[in-house]
């Protein structure tokens, strides 16, 4: 993939559609549940009002995650979400124990999608579908993806965070396993994430023997970038009292810029499909296929030199920014429309 960065100026918590959910706010991972009363106790001493729950794995529910948990935790005065682990091997049926954890009470969701989505295009959609089928257009979810995009081509980021998906953007800023500093993670992640046009709540992590110092970086780097809130995985990884201090700490009012990417013609991924989607939102005719080819450069360059924008079709900080004005106008795309990169074709 060819490109370079510039700077794009968005403000991340006023990116459409943002809602005042529990997604919103500051929350510990639970990945193992035990009694709402341990539960409710750790968060007290964290000093944290949300805690998302394990409710499920691909379509195997959590048997610890009940009303009865849920409820008890509510008691407590904390706001619950659950999380589930998803595959898209069985879509409907993983759908499905999402949906039954709202019903025992969850007041929001969160979906871990990893790598074992890539390609599965359909299977986002059907998931989806289902998701909102059963829980209405407002129901707050949230996608916690691979925070790298450009790694990761053939991930459906442009189905689960499209204008009929999922409201908020949680990429895991694992700042460990992507070998960077919490820095240079959010540097790496950040810019590319705000082309779905979602408010961004990053995921940190407490595991893999991080200090309590690269955290509190972790809590700064999302307040300087506008972030929605944040949330870290997980509960079970930390000493509650410890973390307390950490997350009382005042925070700077520095605001950085996003760094978002400058995608060039040869490019190929989610990322050029969404802005071919975004293209044809703002009146283009072109095929998605996530490949950037001459018929997609003149497409971004007619849409340029209508919106009075530098011509030179490429994909840059500008240009995005202009092509998010179109979001809420993007067609929900047809399975057939999104083929793994392998079968697309390659001259668009």
């Amino acid at each position: 993939m060819k490109l370079t960065l510039v700077v794009l100026v968005l403000c991340l918590a006023c990116a459409p559609e943002a809602l005042a959910s529990p997604l919103e706010g500051t929350a510990l991972w639970v990945a193992q549940p035990s009694s709402s009363l341990v539960l409710a106790g750790e968060a007290e001493q964290a000093g944290v009002r949300t805690l998302f729950v394990k409710a499920g794995d691909g379509s195997t529910p959590e048997a610890a995650f009940d009303s009865a948990l849920v409820g008890g935790l509510r008691e407590a005065g904390l706001s619950v979400c659950a999380w589930t682990f998803d595959y898209g091997v069985h879509p409907a049926a993983e759908a499905q124990v999402a949906v039954a954890a709202v019903h025992a009470g969850a007041q929001c969701l969160v979906v871990d999608a990893e790598e074992a989505y890539d390609g599965r295009y359909g299977a986002a959609q059907s998931f989806v579908h289902t998701l909102r089928r059963a829980l209405g257009a407002r129901f707050p979810i949230g996608l916690a993806g691979q925070a790298e995009v450009l790694d990761h081509p053939t991930f459906p980021y442009s189905v689960f965070l499209a204008p009929d998906g999922f409201q908020v953007d949680m990429p895991q800023i694992y700042w460990h396993e992507l070998g960077l500093s919490v820095a240079g993670a959010f540097q790496a992640s950040i810019g590319v994430n705000s082309i779905y046009g979602r408010p961004i709540a990053p995921v940190g992590q407490l595991f893999d023997g991080v200090s309590l110092e690269e955290v509190g970086s972790f809590r700064t780097a999302a307040a300087e970038y506008g972030t929605s809130g944040f949330s870290l995985f997980d509960l079970e990884s930390t000493e509650p009292l410890a973390l307390a201090p950490v997350l009382r700490e005042p925070l700077p009012d520095l605001r950085l810029r996003v760094v978002a990417p400058t995608v060039r013609p040869g490019a190929d991924g989610d990322e050029v499909l969404w802005a071919q989607e975004l293209l044809n939102a703002a009146g283009a005719r072109l095929p998605v296929g996530g490949f950037f080819g001459a018929t997609t450069a003149r497409a971004v360059s007619r849409f340029q030199s209508r919106h009075h924008l530098h011509v030179d079709g490429l994909l840059d900080g500008a240009t995005w920014s202009a092509l998010l004005r179109s979001r809420r106008r993007v067609r929900e795309p047809s399975w057939a429309a999104h083929p793994p990169l392998s079968a697309r074709p390659s001259t668009s």
